[in-house]
């Protein structure tokens, strides 16, 4: 973790949407997974796997993306670590966090025997859904139920924990041919204007492109 200088052509944006009550925005964009299907039904893997690995992957390609406010201090981490809602026996979710992994491989394995843990839990933990000091990390659900075309997230008034990128994706459908899925990311405006936003979906949407590269 580093310190971010905010000064010079950046700083009068920062302090402008810092002064909001809620400095969060979000996007809702049509992502092609036609070969992550494809991929995964060869494979047999999980579906939620391999998209969280890609979508993991590219939000970390982007330097904003990584940007958190700690101690009302601007800073940027090397890597974020997901973190995902699970839902359990009693159709209630649990909030299931682990170290990234570079490695798909690895990556797949800590993820799949962390949600089957999850899964079969009776009861709800009795711990805070996110700590505190969880900063270095993406807070990632998913609706699999319904195919939405607009999403927003329960926003706390807290701005650390609202300079946390919140990821959602919804149920994928077949559209002439292809595979297709909605894709949900909120951000602070504090560290994330529109263009690495938009930098952001179109790298998830590169490795998705090339997902036989990376799905190995």
């Amino acid at each position: 973790m580093e310190k971010v200088d905010m000064t010079g052509n950046r700083e009068k944006i920062y302090n402008w949407f810092k002064t909001f009550s809620n400095t969060t925005y979000s996007c809702n964009v049509v992502m092609d997974i036609t070969k992550l299907v494809e991929i995964t039904k060869a494979s047999d893997t999980s579906f939620f796997i391999n998209l969280l690995y890609i979508v993991v992957k590219g939000l970390n390609s982007i330097s904003e993306m990584r940007m958190r406010l700690v101690n009302d201090i601007p800073v940027i981490f090397e890597d974020i670590n997901p973190a995902i809602t699970v839902m359990t026996k009693s159709n209630t979710f649990e909030n299931v966090r682990f170290k990234n992994q570079d490695a798909y491989q690895t990556f797949y394995k800590i993820a799949h025997e962390n949600i089957e843990r999850a899964k079969n839990q009776e009861l709800i933990k009795k711990e805070a859904y996110n700590p505190d000091d969880c900063y270095d990390e993406y807070y990632i659900t998913c609706l699999p139920w319904v195919e939405f075309t607009q999403l927003t997230h329960p926003i706390p008034d807290d701005k650390s924990s609202q300079s946390i990128p919140r990821i959602c994706w919804g149920k994928y459908y077949e559209e002439n041919g292809r595979y297709k899925i909605n894709l949900n990311i909120t951000v602070s405006h504090m560290f994330v204007d529109g263009y690495p936003l938009s930098q952001t979906f179109k790298k998830i949407q590169e490795l998705l492109d090339n997902a036989n590269k990376y799905l190995k």
